[in-house]
């Protein structure tokens, strides 16, 4: 993880707070478990968004078995394993976005406990294992990448998933706002309201 301190986020992000650190048991509860399903919905919504691009793009595609791949119907076993390996990325993403190693201690075990969280809402592919697979990538955008041709092949591409890979990248990419705002909203909104939003 990158170190930076709070002061040295970038404009417009979300900065956690000691004020923002949950004051009890239920309270931390009720937080993450907004915050794990929220999570997992806007990703989902982003990956299906990247996937109707590609579909539509499918005829300007140049080899036949790939425009057919392209149109490919999704199973919910693959849709899903997609979805968690780019879910398990994002919490990754939000340790870093929130000064990585330099950043308070009670956030990293708030993003640690969505993680394990995750298991509960996508079963497989195992949080751990998912991360296991980046073990050798150091920098952000190597990660992000791979995360998207993992993705790929979750969903059933074979080897044509680096080259689709540059389709479903926008998730890891253009996102950070949608999932800045999902923690901003875990940890900021009244306890009530959390407590009242449908769960994902």
């Amino acid at each position: 993880m990158r170190e930076t301190r709070g002061e040295d986020l970038p404009p417009g992000l979300f900065t956690v707070r000691p004020e923002h650190c949950p004051t009890s048991k239920e309270e931390l509860y009720e937080r993450l478990n907004y915050y794990a399903a929220w999570m997992g919905v806007a990703v989902s919504d982003a990956l299906y968004e990247c996937l109707v691009d590609l579909r539509n793009a499918a005829d300007k595609l140049p080899h036949e078995a790939a425009r057919r791949l392209a149109l490919k119907a999704f199973t919910d076993e693959e849709y899903a394993a997609a979805v968690k390996e780019i879910l398990c990325i994002w919490f990754h993403l939000e340790a870093m976005d929130q000064g990585g190693d330099e950043a308070p201690e009670w956030l990293l075990s708030f993003l640690r406990s969505a993680f394990v969280a995750s298991d509960y809402l996508i079963t497989e592919p195992k949080a751990l294992d998912v991360m296991h697979a980046y073990e050798d990538f150091g920098d952000s955008v190597s990660l992000c990448r791979q995360c998207a041709i993992r993705a790929c092949r979750a969903l059933g591409f074979g080897h044509y998933s680096p080259g689709f890979g540059a389709a479903v990248e926008p998730v890891l990419f253009r996102t950070g706002p949608r999932r800045q705002q999902i923690l901003e909203e875990a940890l900021t909104l009244p306890l009530e309201t959390v407590k009242s939003r449908p769960q994902a």
